[in-house]
């Protein structure tokens, strides 16, 4: 795909082709002349003028194309940047526009609206994804095209798709960048202020705008190295940590083959105040929680061959804190608590000794850094941009520090997941929802905008017994979480767990010493074919090949399609069979059991799905030979 079919020359009215730009320096729309550059295959455009320049680069890469630039300040003089976007010209002017909200619990929630003013997405404060997620798809309704845009944050974003009057005629553009709320950033003579990151590119799908071709970017560019089996004691004991009962999980995580196991929050604090009043103060809690015990159970889990974690909440302080009282100066204040100053360098000094020590102390080998506050406007009305740097830098030197830490992101469930912090963190904590139905969606729609090895998949769940069924008879019946503190739950079949613990991360946070032994028996087995197949999952694609009526199937391939899995997920199950239609090499021929199907077969006549049934999962992983 080339750059010249976006960026067409007769189309660059100057500067305004291409930003929006304004500020104490006036909005920046007639800057007509522009300097058009080729290096490295990329294409680059310069504007000056007046002592500000602006730079567009673009190239084109795993048939994706990319944007960057930046605004400069080359004057001797102080100006104040009150906004700044990259613009997109769109062919023709009938469009649906594509968005995603995202709420607590039902994060990554899509939907397609006609274009008749303008549809616009933006971030609701200093969470990336707090409100919406930063992707747009456009559907041009007479040629039927698709094209999406996904935009990596580095400040407050804001995504816009409007039609705008241009003579007698309509025309619509896409902007992508800041979010202009409140903003009044400084920028300084000589300084640089970079524009968020666009990934953009043409798609034949509307169900998954061809999401593979962001992941086989991004996963060349950001790899992971490394999916460990975890365990997390959150949704099984919601702060109230015992460490007698933690000896418990350990033992049974080490035993069903788990790497790593967390203590997340309530092991810190002074012992006068809850978790969440507590954060910020990251000693151990020495009259309740671990109360002294927290080194020996971490010797304990490392001596059974797992990595040791801890939860931290970074960015806040609470209200009655020692963290707050000693240093004030390094916090600013929010609605409700504190934020950490990452625009502060002494701030991001602090924090980074304060987890650092934890992490010698105890030995950690992973971290999870929550976020439980959002903040609607930036204060120094910078929109965040020195803050994001901040929090840039502190992970950054963190990870330069320690190399072999894995970190996990969260902030309320998925209020941050999203492309420019996975560049940063191993993954995402993907909701606070962990029911398997509701997770499934979450994953398929996150799929549309990130890799689905970022993307942690969680079991919560719990076997009771005394069920009573027709006939009189009692049996026992393993139940789901169904929303974030066991308010509802939900009964799925083991397979549809099984088959959604795959493709990410594969995760616990449940009473792993009380299952049956039937089960242990079972994730036992499942734990050890995850292993075998990580490494294919930690780089692979996926495409959504249907969804709707209660019907989702979901397909993993890698590079080459030496491999494809399939997965079939029924909520409802009305359909006798149902046939798909999966990606696959053409010229190869792939192994389903006894079977050997040409790969033109597969694409062609697809795969019959037989013996359907409600809230479970098919599996098939078909090799090329």
């Amino acid at each position: 795909m080339k750059i010249e079919n976006y960026v067409d020359q007769r189309k660059i009215l100057g500067a305004s082709g291409l930003f929006f730009a304004a500020g104490d320096f006036g909005v920046i729309d007639g800057l007509e002349t522009y300097k058009r550059t080729e290096k490295d295959k990329k294409i680059f455009y310069t504007y000056e003028e007046q002592g500000i320049r602006l730079v567009a680069e673009l190239f084109s890469e795993d048939g994706v194309l990319v944007r960057r630039g930046y605004f400069e300040n080359c004057s001797d003089k102080e100006c104040t940047l009150r906004a700044l976007t990259s613009r997109f010209r769109m062919d023709g002017c009938e469009y649906e526009v594509y968005t995603q909200s995202n709420g607590w619990m039902h994060e990554s929630g899509g939907g397609w609206q006609n274009l008749v003013t303008e549809v616009r997405a933006s971030a609701g404060g200093i969470r990336t994804c707090q409100g919406a997620t930063p992707m747009l798809g456009m559907h041009n309704l007479l040629t039927k095209k698709n094209t999406v845009f996904h935009l990596l944050p580095n400040a407050q974003w804001s995504m816009a798709a409007r039609k705008v009057s241009h003579s007698e005629k309509d025309v619509v553009v896409v902007e992508a960048g800041f979010s202009d709320t409140a903003l009044a950033l400084k920028v300084l003579p000589g300084e640089k202020i970079e524009l968020p990151e666009v990934i953009f590119y043409r798609a034949e799908s509307r169900i998954d705008f061809d999401a593979y071709k962001l992941h086989a970017y991004y996963n060349r560019h950001y790899p992971r190295k490394k999916m460990p089996v975890l365990y997390n004691d959150w949704l099984y004991a919601y702060g109230a940590v015992n460490i007698d009962d933690l000896y418990r999980q350990a033992d049974a995580a080490a035993d069903l083959g788990f790497e790593a196991f967390m203590v997340d929050a309530g092991w810190y604090g002074d012992g006068t105040n809850n978790w969440f009043e507590s954060v910020g103060d990251w000693v151990e809690n020495p009259k309740s929680g671990p109360a002294g015990r927290l080194s020996e159970l971490s010797a304990h889990v490392r001596s059974k061959g797992m990595i040791f974690g801890l939860w931290f909440e970074p960015e806040r302080a609470g209200n009655g804190s020692l963290a707050h009282k000693k240093h004030p100066e390094f916090f600013f204040k929010g609605q409700y608590g504190n934020f950490l100053d990452y625009a502060n360098p002494k701030a991001v000094d602090y924090i980074l000794d304060a987890v650092s020590e934890c992490i010698d102390r105890y030995h950690l080998g992973w971290v999870k850094f929550d976020f439980n506050e959002n903040l609607t406007v930036d204060p120094s009305q910078s929109g965040f941009y020195r803050y994001f740097k901040g929090q840039e830098q502190f992970v950054r030197r963190l990870r330069e520090k320690y190399p072999d830490l894995y970190i996990t992101n969260c902030a309320s469930g998925g209020y941050r997941m999203e492309l420019s912090q996975g560049r940063l963190f191993d993954s995402f904590w993907l909701s606070d929802n962990q029911e398997p139905i509701e997770g499934l969606r979450i994953v398929k729609d996150t799929a549309k905008r990130m890799p689905p090895a970022l993307i942690e998949r969680w079991c919560v769940e719990k076997y009771c017994d005394g069920f009573s069924v027709p006939g009189g008879a009692s049996v026992g019946k393993m139940i789901q979480c169904s929303n974030a503190f066991w308010d509802y739950v939900v009964g799925v079949n083991d397979t549809y767990v099984e088959g959604f613990l795959t493709g990410g991360p594969m995760c616990f946070s449940c009473d792993l010493a009380g299952l049956p032994e039937d089960y242990k028996t079972r994730y036992r087995q499942k734990i050890a074919e995850y292993k075998e197949m990580r490494n294919f999952y930690i780089s692979a694609r996926a495409k959504i090949l249907a969804e709707g009526f209660g019907v989702t199937t979901i397909e993993y391939f890698d590079e080459e399609l030496n491999r494809l899995v399939l997965q079939f997920f029924t909520e409802n199950a009305y359909a006798a069979d149902l046939r798909i239609y999966p990606i696959a090499d053409k010229n190869g021929t792939y192994c389903l059991g006894e079977q050997r199907i040409p790969g033109e077969d597969l694409m062609k006549n697809g795969i019959q799905i037989e013996n359907i049934h409600k809230n479970c999962c098919q599996t098939l992983v078909l090799e090329k030979i």
